[in-house]
């Protein structure tokens, strides 16, 4: 019983102890992020939900959001790495996968690194740079990337610093195994995807870091310098059937003129196989002889704006629209309710939060109270039924421990 006391009591201070100083956090910060060789971060997210549906209430309930394990560092001065272990996600049909990251990046100059391993996908816009990042999830747009089970490729990168604040980025990968299992037939067992990404920025003159030490894993702690960051990039990936590609233009900036902050996406995926399956499932709702997967087309706009408008304070607001088209229609079938390069959807979502950050300049802790209403109109008359009306609310707060 003594033991199990102790044990408690340890927790409950490791957990609770940076709230009662947050000069003595700012001091230990500065202390710790000098060796960088090992580093070792706990991510945990927790709220009160409330989710309102077609205009009936759910209630509200206590929940874990997100809860995350992080190990990185360098090795040596050529030699960096970054493992991730994320607790809180939805379990595969088999298995969830060991780490959603483990990769080694290697510097071979001051133009040059090389990735290897299980990596984060060399996607632009905001809003994929924002979403890997811990603090930013709670505003992310969960439908922008249309894949059911999300989960990171391994391949290679090699990434290629021409100038200052300027990075290239070529990255060839593959699935570990085939996300359709024994269900579908599969011509083709490890398709391979390929990225081109251009990430640059503006600062100020007086600014004199260098980039060429970023990671390129979407901490870089000097973001919050950069006047201008854009995040262009195009993806072609084969599917699991010859001649079926997915293929993804993703184009974001950042403008960051304090106290305000805005940021546009523009993410285009074109479809051979949809990705997610959701227009197919209900077409095979309608249609029982409909055995095939729609070849979609989404086109998503993105603004986001984020206003300090005092120390420790930020209001942020945004807003979605995303349009859905079919690429062809459900074949030689009588009962064609889709048709050709035709609209069948269109979405709405609509965010606004407040943040309270007790530690100026550090996001490490902020406690935040977010609203979400998330539409979407099917245009056609036939799967009208299925259209959406959803309404969220979260308090909560995000913490990211430092443990090592």
């Amino acid at each position: 019983m003594k033991k199990t006391k102790i044990i408690f009591l340890i927790l409950f201070l490791g957990f609770f102890y940076p709230f009662h100083s947050f000069s003595e956090i700012i001091k230990q910060k500065e202390t710790t992020d000098e060796n960088s060789n090992f580093n070792v971060f706990l991510d945990y997210s927790s709220g009160i939900n409330s989710v309102v549906k077609k205009e009936f209430p759910e209630g509200s309930r206590f929940s874990v959001n997100c809860l995350n394990l992080e190990v990185r560092g360098k090795a040596n001065d050529k030699i960096s790495y970054r493992f991730t272990k994320q607790f809180i996600k939805k379990i595969d049909m088999e298995n969830s996968d060991m780490l959603d990251l483990a990769y080694l990046k290697y510097k071979w100059n001051d133009k040059l690194d090389f990735l290897f391993g299980k990596q984060p996908f060399s996607f632009g816009s905001m809003e994929y740079s924002s979403g890997s990042s811990f603090y930013e999830h709670v505003y992310r747009y969960p439908h922008v990337y249309k894949k059911n089970k999300v989960h990171n490729y391994v391949g290679f990168s090699f990434i290629y610093h021409p100038i200052k604040n300027h990075e290239v980025q070529f990255q060839v990968i593959n699935e570990m195994r085939s996300e359709e299992g024994n269900f579908v037939m599969q011509e083709i067992n490890y398709p391979m995807g390929y990225s081109v990404n251009w990430n640059w920025s503006l600062k100020p003159n007086n600014d004199n870091d260098n980039d060429n030490d970023n990671d390129n894993d979407n901490y870089n702690d000097h973001d919050h310098d950069k006047i201008i960051k854009n995040r262009w990039s195009y993806s072609i990936f084969q599917e699991n059937k010859k001649k079926k590609y997915w293929k993804l233009l993703a184009l974001g900036s950042q403008l960051n003129w304090k106290p305000v902050t805005i940021e546009a996406d523009y993410i285009l995926s074109d479809e051979d196989i949809e990705k997610n399956r959701k227009l197919t499932h209900v077409l095979r709702s309608y249609i029982s002889e409909y055995y095939e997967i729609a070849s979609v087309k989404y086109g998503t706009y993105l603004v986001k704006l984020k206003y300090n408008f005092i120390p420790k304070w930020n209001l942020i607001a945004k807003g979605v629209y995303e349009i859905g088209s079919s690429k062809t229609g459900t074949g030689k079938l009588e009962n064609d309710i889709l048709g050709e390069n035709k609209s069948f959807q269109k979405a709405y979502t609509y965010y606004g939060g407040i943040e309270f950050l007790p530690i100026i300049k550090n996001d490490d802790i902020n406690f935040f109270l977010a609203y979400k209403n998330h539409r979407l109109n099917y245009s056609l008359d036939k799967i009208k039924k299925g259209n959406k009306n959803d309404h969220f609310i979260i308090l909560g707060l995000n913490y990211r421990v430092k443990m090592i």
